[in-house]
């Protein structure tokens, strides 16, 4: 069940394991760009307090230059961010439980077993036949795109 809540109304999707055809990760660049975001305000205080000579000035940058230089730091430390979606039949979702690999890796290890029962495990041999099934054969010809023909002139 994939809940959505925005303000005062909540939306409900139900996905049944049995038709859950794959969840995907991707990795995207939120992460990298609040870090440089981060790094941009972290060294325009360095630079404050390095212009700065009285005591108080420095005391005054050095406050807000700890606070950010925390916030980089702890953005560093969790890690690349990322979109975990779920695909079925009829729809992808993306899934906002979590952005980070830990958390969809948790996810990832909860559903895992799940989807399994109720879809059986997923074989080696059953993955060669699905990318198989997928690609043409080689030895076909490629049949060339058809030719659309003008429409009759219409007369006015």
């Amino acid at each position: 069940l994939l809940a959505t809540a925005t303000g005062f109304t909540e939306t409900y999707r139900r996905f049944y394991f049995r038709d859950i055809q794959s969840i995907t990760v991707r990795k995207t660049w939120t992460g990298a760009v609040l870090n440089a975001g981060l790094g941009f305000i972290v060294f325009v205080l360095l630079i404050g307090v390095a212009a700065s000579s009285a005591t108080g000035d420095v005391i005054g940058w050095s406050i807000p230059l700890g606070f950010f230089l925390v916030l980089l730091v702890a953005n560093v430390a969790r890690g690349s961010t990322f979109v975990c979606e779920i695909h079925t039949a009829v729809q992808s979702r993306r899934l906002g439980t979590s952005h980070r690999w830990r958390g969809i890796r948790k996810l990832l290890a909860h559903l895992r077993p799940v989807i399994e029962t109720a879809q059986g495990p997923l074989t080696a041999e059953h993955l060669r036949q699905l990318s198989n099934a997928a690609l043409p054969p080689a030895s076909l010809p490629i049949a060339a795109p058809p030719v659309i023909s003008a429409p009759p002139h219409s007369i006015l």
